[in-house]
């Protein structure tokens, strides 16, 4: 009889987490905690997107500046044609180009600093409101 009690308590044991999720609780701070946990969520997820699009922004300023700087090496055999120096022409149109891919990141780097901000600030304003909403419950 042992043997099956403790097998009883040890699936209570597991189960109740699952249960906690499946059916919403009436208690305050448990639904607190469920609010900033999905506070929690929400930044993480809106934070992952941010990354993506970096990721995504970053790749296609890389390849932009792969592009730029070939046809950078077809500009300076048609000045050495012209009889200018080619190695000088191809690295003032290279500096251009690598100006130009760091202000994409950089700006890029801005977008994701922001949309990190705002989720953050976000997730904030919620944390506060659920902590404010158990406390109030807590006093009643």
């Amino acid at each position: 009889m042992s043997k099956f009690v403790k097998i009883i308590a040890t699936l209570a044991l597991l189960a109740s987490p699952l249960m906690s999720q499946a059916a919403p609780a009436t208690d305050p701070i448990v639904q607190g905690r469920t609010e900033i946990n999905a506070a929690e969520k929400a930044k993480s997820a809106e934070v992952k997107v941010a990354r993506k699009e970096y990721r995504e922004a970053k790749a296609k300023a890389k390849s932009e500046l792969a592009a730029e700087k070939k046809e950078n090496a077809a500009k300076a055999k048609a000045a050495a044609a012209e009889g200018k120096d080619p190695l000088v022409v191809k690295r003032e149109l290279d500096a251009q180009s690598s100006a130009a891919y760091k202000e994409k990141v950089k700006a890029a780097d801005e977008k994701l600093g922001a949309m990190k901000k705002t989720s953050k600030s976000k997730m904030k304003e919620k944390k506060v409101e659920a902590s404010e909403k158990m406390e109030k419950e807590l006093k009643k």
